[in-house]
This record gives C-alpha cells, sequence and structure tokens, in this order.
C-alpha cells in the first residue's frame, strides 16, 4: 500500500529495484480512475519485499524519483513532496 501525501496527482507510479532503473508495470492503473490524487491509497501488486525506487509521472509528462523506498519489512510507504528528487 502506498500513500501520496504529495500535492501533485500522479498517472505513472514505477518501482525498480533501488538503483536498478528497471521499472515495473505503471501501478496507478491498480486505481480505479487511474491517477492518484494528493492523500490517496494505492495497492501495490507484484512486487516482492526489497528496497525500491519509485518513480512518479504526473498528468504533464514530468517523472520524479523517491529513492531507496524499503519494503522489506512493511508493505506500506508515504512519499512527501521533499521525497521527490531527481525531477525533470
Amino acid at each position: 500500500m502506498y500513500n501520496l501525501t504529495t500535492s501533485t496527482t500522479f498517472t505513472g507510479v514505477f518501482l525498480a529495484p533501488a538503483g536498478t532503473g528497471m521499472w515495473g508495470a505503471n501501478q496507478a492503473l491498480n486505481d480505479k480512475d487511474k491517477a492518484i490524487d494528493p492523500s490517496e491509497r494505492l495497492p501495490i501488486r507484484g512486487v516482492h519485499r526489497a528496497s525500491f525506487d519509485v518513480k512518479l509521472v504526473d498528468r504533464a509528462g514530468r517523472a520524479c524519483i523517491a529513492r531507496g523506498i524499503d519494503l522489506r519489512t512493511d508493505t506500506t510507504f508515504e512519499i512527501r513532496d521533499r521525497d521527490l528528487t531527481d525531477c525533470h
């Protein structure tokens, strides 16, 4: 489960094993309207317990990456505006 606490709506949520850049399927498609609004929770499917980088893509196509999200012991996490780096 992923809880978005940023101020932006995202249409793309991709996970990759930390440091690999090997992005998986768009997890935003798990949401009923295929977009993640601020303060919305998103079910994450098809990933194993590990450390991940998360790429978020907004409606304008701008992508930001949050690095080193630890899902080894807990399957829930939050991403806040300050966690987003490497935006372009």
